[in-house]
């Protein structure tokens, strides 16, 4: 059975974000990403459970999408993922995941 992706607000915003910035370098370079995004989330809805717990914050599951690292949670009872963050590598990910644990 497959699951909705469902992306939050911010992950949205995330998103846009990443796509302006990356817009700088290469015309394609956007384009790319959010190609190896939607494989990625086309993946999640297939199979939620293939990508690992986040090992410092062990209520989200982890996808590395070229720098960027999505973050989500699987919710059985409605067969939804719920994505909350994208965020880059070398961002401070611990704190912007506690904060958004403060948020919900």
């Amino acid at each position: 059975m497959a699951y909705d992706v469902k992306l939050l607000g911010i992950a949205e915003n995330d998103i846009d974000e990443i796509c302006e910035y990356l817009s700088q370098f290469y015309p394609s370079t956007p384009g790319k990403f959010l190609d190896a995004l939607d494989k990625d989330l086309e993946n999640v809805s297939r199979n939620p459970y293939m990508y690992p717990i986040y090992e410092y914050n062990k209520k989200y599951r982890r996808i590395v999408t070229n720098d960027y690292l999505v973050f989500y949670k699987i919710d059985e009872e409605t067969n939804f993922v719920r994505v909350y963050r994208i965020l880059h590598g070398k961002q401070n990910i611990s704190t912007v995941l506690e904060k958004l644990q403060i948020q919900n």
